[in-house]
């Protein structure tokens, strides 16, 4: 059994749709406040994203390594969470579609989208990768740059 009292494949899909309305929330939402506590739903999210039977993302790090490199960047941890609940959230909102492309893109988008928000109160939170990220998502180039650099790795849509 679960930490969060998950067993069946019933009861993960039961809370599927809070999960994905967390992440998106997330997204738009990254620093705690009083009122909120954004280490706890994160948690949350990342305990129902391990437990769950029937989802599996990966954390890409030819997507990541320029921000986990930099260890000294204090949101290291938050984007790259962020980057896999993105992805989760493409899976959960398009199961049919297996397409590692389209669900990388995704997680990047979420990276973007934090980002954002982060720079926003703290520019000590400037990234040159999440840079190079927020142009491309801006410019519409992101998913043939996702797409490029995946094949680079042999995998494909």
């Amino acid at each position: 059994m679960g930490e969060s009292g998950w067993v069946t494949e019933d009861e993960f899909r039961g809370v599927e749709k809070e999960i994905l309305e967390n992440i998106l929330w997330l997204e738009e939402n990254p620093f705690a406040t009083e009122s909120n506590d954004t280490k706890a739903i994160s948690q949350y999210v990342l305990d129902w994203l391990t437990e769950t039977p029937y989802i599996s993302v990966t954390l890409d790090q030819v997507f990541t390594d320029g921000i986990a490199s930099n260890k000294k960047y204090k949101y290291n941890d938050k984007l790259l969470i962020t980057y896999l609940f993105g992805k989760s959230a493409y899976v959960i909102q398009n199961p049919q579609d297996k397409s590692e492309v389209n669900a990388s893109t995704r997680g990047v988008i979420g990276m973007v989208k934090v980002y954002e928000e982060l720079i926003k109160s703290d520019l000590k939170a400037y990234n040159r990768a999440m840079e190079t990220y927020q142009n491309l998502y801006a410019n519409g180039n992101l998913e043939a740059y996702v797409q490029a650099r995946l094949a680079e790795l042999g995998i494909g849509p």
